[in-house]
């Protein structure tokens, strides 16, 4: 029988990091991500049922990258809160006893951070961080992203 993906249950490495096969869990937003930016259990069964499955990495959802600026929804991961390295590490765990790599989806909403999804009472006043000029019609001013 000739297979049409004979390397897909190969494991294989990359930048030093052996991965048991090349099936890699798309990032996925958990279900119980609290109101401060925590992994909590139902979330961590998830992820940790994708490794379970098979998964040769399972990627959890999503990590915003610059707090301050960022925002455009409420349950995201959030690095500046004291208990979120916990969970995380919790979940990274979760993954790794059946085998899989754990990775982190990082994100920044580009020229929707900040918006009105976090803040809807200062919907036309939150500051948009952005291209200074953006290429499709706006009712939100834009500023320049502050470099860091």
């Amino acid at each position: 029988m000739t297979r049409q993906f004979p390397h897909l249950c190969s494991p294989i490495t990359l930048a030093g990091t052996t991965f048991r096969n090349r099936m890699f869990s798309a990032p996925m937003g958990g279900t119980d991500i609290t109101n401060d930016g925590c992994i909590g259990p139902k979330s961590t069964a998830f992820y940790e049922l994708r490794a379970k499955g098979g998964a040769g990495a399972v990627t959890v959802s999503e990590c915003m990258v610059h707090p301050q600026t960022d925002g455009s929804h409420a349950y995201h991961l959030d690095t500046a809160v004291l208990n979120s390295l916990a969970c995380a590490t919790y979940t990274a765990d979760a993954i790794r006893r059946h085998g899989a790599i754990p990775s982190l989806e990082l994100s920044h909403s580009g020229m929707y951070a900040g918006t009105y999804m976090t803040d809807k009472t200062r919907q036309h006043e939150m500051c948009q961080w952005g291209p200074p000029t953006p290429s499709a019609p706006t009712a939100c001013r834009c500023a320049p992203s502050p470099r860091s």
